[in-house]
Parts: structure tokens; sequence; C-alpha cells
């Protein structure tokens, strides 16, 4: 289904504004706006669909801050919905950074996914700060050797500054994100080979097998469990929140976001003119045949850019169906 950015927006704040004021379901549509015209469907409006989605969202209570000093906070998010505490430690790790250099937030008992690292990370960088975002989920991934999940889909991102578009990194350390199990499913599809397993250890290509088994680190080894673990290290013990288990997609998720001021080592500037030198030089190595080097980002920076111009945006017709967004009258 295409129909146009307002649109959209506009559908999924009314959506969202069941549970939420219309502030918090504007914060909140907006990441999925961007999320759908970044072509990252496993991180948009999917994330409605389900009874522990996102638009289902009962709050605890008003967000609470539960320490706090110049270079840092912990913020229990009462179950609020993760975009909207997302970016608020997204918005307060750029004030904290540029005042003293440095700035790490954490926030925990957030209800659902955050979605994108890439959408936080790229707003640190914007402010030429370096942007560091990790968060770790309910259990949907297995330790390498294991049947059981015990790690979530633990993604991490990273954005730089530079004279140009920022450069961002955002990956899951598992082999796929969880919704795009959900996607699969909805759509009657199978998923690829050597990415799940069912709940007795064997190899399955059915996401809902995958669902109530697990999903396999990103290298299928012990160096991509340890890049989960690391996740779950920093966005769960070092919060006081939920870590390694088996709970339900009911339970809590928790997110560190970290900004660094250039300026505590070469300066921005430089900083920035040393990282538009990295990119050109690894853009302009010998390549494979007729391919072409791709940095990480730049397809959904392009397909942003294009939907943008364009002022409309591609939706899974499954998904929309699902949730209620219905296409634009003719």
């Amino acid at each position: 289904m295409r129909l146009s950015i307002n649109s959209l927006r506009e559908q999924v704040t009314k959506i969202l504004e069941k549970n939420l004021s219309h502030e918090q379901a504007e914060i909140v549509a907006k990441y999925f706006v961007w999320a759908e015209m970044s072509g990252n469907k496993t991180q948009g409006i999917v994330k409605l669909m389900g009874a522990s989605s996102i638009q289902n969202i009962r709050p605890q209570g008003e967000i609470e801050i539960v320490k706090d000093t110049k270079l840092s906070r912990i913020i229990d998010a009462k179950d609020n919905p993760a975009p909207l505490n997302a970016q608020i430690a997204t918005d307060l790790a750029i004030q904290k950074a540029s005042e003293h250099g440095f700035a790490i937030v954490g926030v925990k008992n957030t209800f659902s996914s955050n979605g994108a690292q890439a959408y936080y990370v790229e707003q640190i960088a914007k402010h030429d700060l370096i942007g560091i975002m990790c968060s770790r989920s309910p259990a949907s991934q297995a330790a390498f050797g294991g049947i059981d999940p015990v790690f979530g889909t633990d993604p991490i991102g990273f954005g730089f500054p530079s004279l140009g578009e920022p450069l961002v990194f955002d990956a899951a350390t598992s082999t796929m994100t969880y919704y795009g199990l959900v996607l699969a499913k909805a759509r009657g599809e199978t998923i690829p080979e050597h990415m799940a397993i069912d709940k007795d250890g064997k190899s399955t290509t059915d996401p809902a097998a995958a669902m109530d088994g697990a999903l396999l680190s990103f290298d299928r080894s012990y160096k991509g469990s340890g890049f989960a673990m690391v996740v779950e290290a920093l966005a769960g013990p070092l919060l006081g929140g939920a870590w390694v288990d088996n709970m339900t997609f009911k339970e809590e998720w928790g997110t560190i976001v970290m900004a660094i001021d250039p300026d505590l080592m070469v300066g921005r500037e430089q900083f920035k003119e040393n990282t538009s030198d990295m990119i050109a030089k690894i853009k302009s190595s010998r390549t494979i045949g007729d391919s072409s080097i791709r940095l990480p980002g730049e397809s959904a920076q392009q397909q942003y850019e294009a939907a943008k111009n364009s002022g409309e945006v591609e939706i899974d017709d499954a998904v929309a169906n699902e949730i209620g967004i219905f296409g634009d009258k003719s």
C-alpha cells in the first residue's frame, strides 16, 4: 500500500492516542514514519501489531528519575513506550554531553522496543557528538551452543558526525529482529535457513516455531553471543533492570544512550574532517567486479530521501490491514 507521509503520520498518531497523550503519540509516530520512510519494515509500524504492541500500552505511572548526576541519569520508564523513553534519553544525552563533554543515560522498565537504534544515534551525530546506543529485550536469542533463549535481539548502534551525512551503524546481535519473525508470520512467509531453532533446538524456517524457540547470534558463533552478552550487561545489570531471562514479551526492555563530544579529543571539526576522509578512502578502495562499496546506513538514507522527495511511502499490506491503516482516498 502506498500513501502520503502525512496520512501515515496522522493515522499512526490516532492509533497511539488510544493510550497516550497527543504529544506522546506524536513523538512515537514520528519514529514510526521515519522507519517506514527508511525502508526498515521490521522496525516500523509492524511494532503496532499484537497484544503486547505499543498501541496496547498501559503505563504504570509517570516516568521517574532514579539517579541523576551531571554526566548521567537512570530513568524508570514505568512501562511507558520505548520510542518515547528513548527520545527523552537521547535529548538528555545531547544536552549533558554538550555541557560536560560526555553523557550516559539509561532507561529501564520500558514497554516494548525502541525500534532502530539508528534513529537516535543519528540525532546525536547531527549535534556534532558521537552517539552510542544499545538495548536489551526479553529473551529471544539462544547463547552459542544453547537451546533456551537467554538474550534479546540486543541491538547496538553508533553515530559519527562527518562533513556530510552522519556515519551510522545499527544492527541486532541476533540473526534477525524479533519483529522480522512477526512480519514473516503475518505475510505467511518462511525465514531463511540457519537463522533460528525451534523449542527442541532443531533448525527451523517457520517463524512461529522460531518465536517458540530461539534466534541465533548474527554470526552463529561464540563471538556473536559475546556481543549480545556485552549489550545485556550494559542495558540490564548496569541499570538495575531486567537481564538474561525467559520472560514473556510483556516484560521489560532496557536501554543505554551515550554521547561523546569530540572536543575531549581532537576537536569537533577535526574529527568530522577525519571521519569524512576515512569514508572517502573506504569508498575509493577497489571493488569486486561491478559491485560498489556500501556504507552502513547508506541505503536507509537513500530510501528516506526518496520518500521525502515524493511525499509518499510504501507500507506492508498485511501489517496495514492488521493495525487499521487505510490508503489515501483518490
